[in-house]
């Protein structure tokens, strides 16, 4: 479903600067760790900042995980990759194990794990390190099932370490989940026998009490970082708030629905879970218990929150939830809704695998014989329906001879150029200006993130009219020490006219220069006490 991704572990990540920022912020805490602990949210981009690890998902359970590797000499690009695929088969098998355990048929997980491991959306976010580690929300509701039916303490436990464990993968999807939670625990609880009901609330105070102070360090970031990033903009969240007709939408690249449902959606918003697992979900509703009514809710609430400002439901919620005021794509809380869909779908795979068995043993057939090859099948058809060939493809380069060299040099503050523009913060130089700082991690006032803070915005102000004197003042004031600059992403003529200024002033010499395939790279230092 993935191929070739395997084949090109590598050398080829998805087309966009989301790999080139989960690269780098594996590589950023595998430096970090052992290195200066302290300092581990503290990235070296956005120089002088504070917290830009924290300026988007941090991913601080992936790094953990990938830390090892690193450190053993696996490439940053590879432990990416292997992540992204890794994620995505845990997912699957965790939504299996929920899935058994609700239905007792392992034949039904096996449906529910491919709904939830290869719905369409997970294409459209291939890129998103934090998007695919989604493995800890199905274990989450499963210790929860099993705590609701045994009573006893451990899954109490077992369901608050999955939910921390989410929070470290990914905030959105911790806060969307924690969100259902809130509304279908208490559900849940009323429906159970006063006694059982009284223990487990007993169980989870000092679970959650433990919970809630391990995560406290981690959200804090956030919330200072708050002070000085704002808030989403209301076009923003508008903007990937889902509608309804979203949810028919697939990628063009799908190979059953794309060439009809593409046109429905757009980036972030297509939403379209299949319609064997709808059908299957269908099934699953033939008739309503606890357990189906609690992921109908889920579920509901998923779908709620995915239509953002395209509700009047949901203003009031980041009016009241504050962290939700961070959040710039509801869309993503569609998540729930496949969790949900998976789940029932299993069920319904569930009953008709029930009646295919009775079926089977009123006509004299071998009914053990029969669910497999079925299973099978539908599986084949279902994993058909999903297929979406993944063809856009960017190709890391090497480390060129700069950053190298860079890597040799005293702590030096540096500037590349060219930066983005305000209108264009998302363009590939600055998030390889990240990737490559990881040979060097060296200071530097480039970056790519969830968020830009006011001194990057400014910086891309003030670089309009390099090498003006505005700007070598400005980038003085700023701490620059050394200033990269790429031939490769100028004119020539545009590269030949910096050259000839920069030369001509005594306060920029002239350092160091490599000649690379495109053009070369030219290393100026700033004389902070020299003048024009």
């Amino acid at each position: 479903m993935t191929w070739p991704q395997a084949r090109h572990l590598s050398t080829h990540v998805p087309d966009a600067d989301d790999p080139l920022l989960s690269i780098w912020r594996i590589s950023w805490i595998a430096h970090a760790l052992p290195a200066s602990p302290g300092d581990l949210l503290n990235g070296n981009i956005f120089y002088p900042e504070k917290r830009t690890l924290a300026y988007t998902d941090s991913v601080l359970l992936q790094g953990f995980v990938a830390a090892p590797a690193i450190w053993a000499g696996v490439l940053p690009i590879v432990t990416y990759n292997l992540l992204i695929l890794i994620s995505m088969a845990l997912s699957g098998a965790a939504m299996w194990r929920y899935a058994r355990h609700l239905t007792g048929s392992a034949s039904a997980g096996v449906i529910a794990g491919i709904v939830f491991s290869f719905v369409p959306f997970r294409f459209d976010h291939f890129q998103h390190l934090e998007l695919q580690a989604t493995m800890f929300m199905p274990l989450t509701l499963w210790c929860l099932a099993r705590a609701f039916d045994s009573g006893q303490r451990r899954n109490v436990w077992g369901a608050t370490a999955c939910l921390v464990a989410q929070v470290y993968c990914g905030i959105y999807y911790a806060v969307f989940l924690v969100t259902a939670l809130l509304i279908v625990v208490p559900l849940q609880l009323s429906a159970l026998p006063a006694q059982r009901r009284k223990a487990l609330v007993r169980a989870s105070i000092p679970a959650l009490a433990v919970g809630a102070l391990v995560i406290a360090p981690y959200l804090a970031a956030y919330v200072m970082n708050r002070g000085t990033l704002g808030e989403r903009s209301d076009r923003d969240v508008l903007l990937y708030s889902a509608t309804a007709q979203d949810y028919l939408a697939k990628l063009k690249e799908n190979l059953v629905h794309g060439w009809w449902s593409a046109p429905l959606g757009q980036s972030e918003r297509r939403l379209f879970p299949g319609a064997i697992a709808i059908a299957l979900a269908g099934v699953g509703l033939w008739q309503i218990d606890r357990r189906r009514f609690a992921l109908v809710c889920v579920g509901l609430v998923g779908l709620i929150l995915s239509l953002g400002l395209n509700t009047p439901l949901y203003e009031p919620i980041r009016t009241v939830v504050f962290i939700y005021r961070g959040l710039r794509a509801p869309a993503r809380a569609s998540i729930l809704v496949y969790f949900a869909l998976a789940a029932l779908a299993a069920f319904g795979w569930a009953r008709l695998e029930r009646r295919f068995k009775r079926d089977a043993s009123i006509g004299g057939g071998t009914p053990f014989l029969g669910v497999p090859v079925a299973t099978a099948i539908v599986a084949s058809v279902m994993l058909l329906e999903y297929a979406t060939p993944m063809k856009a493809w960017f190709v890391v380069p090497p480390t060129p001879q700069v950053y190298r060299w860079l890597a040799d040099q005293p702590r030096s503050v540096v500037l590349e150029l060219p930066v983005s523009t305000a209108d264009r913060l998302d363009i590939v130089p600055d998030g390889l200006y990240m990737l490559h700082s990881t040979a060097h991690w060296q200071p530097i006032l480039n970056g790519y993130s969830g968020f830009f803070p006011q001194s990057y915005l400014d910086l891309t102000e003030y670089a309009k009219g390099f090498p003006d004197e505005v700007s070598i003042d400005y980038f003085k004031k700023r701490g620059v020490d050394l200033i990269i600059v790429h031939g490769s992403l100028l004119a020539p003529d545009q590269f030949g006219a910096i050259m000839s200024s920069l030369l001509a002033r005594p306060d920029v010499r002239a350092i160091t220069r490599y000649e690379e395939r495109l053009g070369p790279d030219v290393v100026f230092r700033l004389l902070k006490g020299a003048s024009q």
